[in-house]
């Protein structure tokens, strides 16, 4: 980092172009001669910001050729500290690559500061998107999602600024999935959309990615008929069918037609997804899936005895979605419906308050207060009243949470539930609170 200290213009010139390995005449541009790139370097003549602008532009387009992503500014070659800053950056951006590697993903706070400060001190747009989206990557990693959004937006910032960057629509895509993770499936529609239009060096599966997530939000928002248009259009973009894309492709498409009470169409859809994971023995993740969409299905079909044995299949599949927290809480949630639904309400209790634990455990609010709702539910049908108020206490905490039609059944369901029991008292108490506070618990 003190190398520069010691260093002229003409020999940090000299030292970048012999790092990126280009000769004289190569960083030219047709516009200055070789012979003053030689006198600038033996410090014979002063290097004035035009030409620096035209040797910059230069060395961009034989690294662009050698298809390298790398972006020389005419500040880099003015000012030897900044490209030691540059070097520097480098390093931070191999180092959080490295932790991605290793699965280290509780990067420490001082680091994160230390990268920070080094960040705000140097006006590096390029290092930043690049840094920002690799600790976004981390934050995911670590079902961080709201410092995920924080820093993925940032690197989508950054990218905006450095014209150069030919990938920004991967960082549009991570906030895609960061918004349909946290709930905010218009938001990731019209993200996604724009993602699409906003750049057309992208791959055909990088657009079978959009499609597939633009999809995704549609299915969240219980409208198939979008989802499945959706659905078409990643097929025509992710057509290899060894691809885990495809297997979730096919699980999305079974998934609509089960909203569209379609069952045969949806099982159909779930067996040739089924069919592709035979290839893919440790995508655990695209077992479960299949398997509880499946259990979906035979539950709207009455079906107990196949309930029964996907819930056995999912069992064998369990210890390994502990390795995927960002799956557990659901799967515990969708096992214990399925329990429900086959009257064992022993097992459903008990994955109820596991998936409860979970979700503290993770900071998962949303999901928090749904798993709440439906221990709710679950206590006020068997009339267990000290459980129904420790229900109560959990749900005050995250009531901004839930939805505003789920708040208008929950209170509906409350003041029922007291005057069942002749506690009109308390109906009226709650019905006053309710008024009060503009219609919510």
């Amino acid at each position: 980092m003190n190398e520069s200290i010691s260093l002229s213009v003409g020999q940090n010139l000299k030292r970048i172009r012999k790092e990126l390995n280009l000769k004289q005449y190569a960083i030219t541009g047709g516009k200055i001669t070789r012979n003053l790139i030689s006198l600038i370097e033996n410090d014979k003549t002063p290097l004035y910001e035009d030409n620096a602008k035209i040797i910059a532009e230069t060395m961009n387009i034989a690294l662009e050729e050698k298809k390298l992503d790398i972006i020389i500014e005419p500040e880099d070659i003015l000012n030897p500290a900044r490209y030691d800053a540059k070097k520097r950056a480098d390093e931070y951006i191999e180092e959080l690559k490295n932790f991605l590697d290793e699965k280290n993903f509780e990067i420490k706070e001082e680091k994160l500061e230390e990268i920070e400060r080094f960040l705000n001190h140097w006006n590096l747009s390029d290092k930043k998107a690049t840094i920002y989206e690799l600790i976004g990557d981390l934050c995911y990693y670590k079902h961080d999602l709201d410092n995920e959004y924080k820093y993925l937006t940032r690197a989508l910032d950054y990218s905006f600024i450095y014209p150069q960057k030919k990938d920004v629509y991967k960082i549009v895509l991570k906030l895609v999935a960061n918004y349909i993770n946290t709930g905010k499936y218009e938001e990731a529609i019209r993200l996604g959309n724009f993602g699409l239009g906003s750049q057309k060096e992208m791959t055909d599966r990088s657009k079978g990615l959009f499609y597939y997530n633009i999809g995704l939000a549609y299915s969240h928002l219980k409208r198939p008929d979008n989802c499945l248009d959706q659905v078409n259009m990643a097929k025509k973009y992710i057509k290899n069918v060894n691809d885990n894309v495809a297997i979730r492709i096919m699980i999305l498409e079974g998934n609509s037609f089960t909203k569209k009470k379609e069952y045969d169409k949806a099982l159909e859809a779930y067996a040739h997804a089924l069919e592709m994971l035979r290839d893919h023995q440790n995508d655990y993740e695209g077992l479960y899936l299949v398997y509880i969409n499946s259990i979906e299905v035979f539950i709207n079909q009455k079906n107990h005895s196949k309930v029964t044995e996907y819930l056995d299949l999912i069992m064998d599949v369990f210890p390994h979605l502990t390795k995927m927290p960002h799956y557990i809480t659901n799967a515990y949630l969708d096992v214990s419906d399925a329990y429900s639904f086959l009257k064992k309400y022993d097992s459903c209790e008990k994955y109820l308050k596991i998936a409860l634990k979970s979700a503290k455990n993770k900071n998962e609010k949303e999901l928090q207060s749904r798993i709440l709702l439906k221990m709710f539910d679950f206590y006020t049908e068997r009339d267990e009243d000290e459980k129904v108020d420790y229900v109560m206490r959990e749900l005050t905490e995250y009531i901004s949470n839930i939805p505003k039609d789920d708040k208008a059944a929950l209170s509906a369901k409350l003041i029922l539930y007291y005057l069942k029991d002749k506690d009109e008292e308390k109906a009226k108490k709650l019905a006053q609170k309710i008024i009060n506070k503009g219609g919510n618990v």
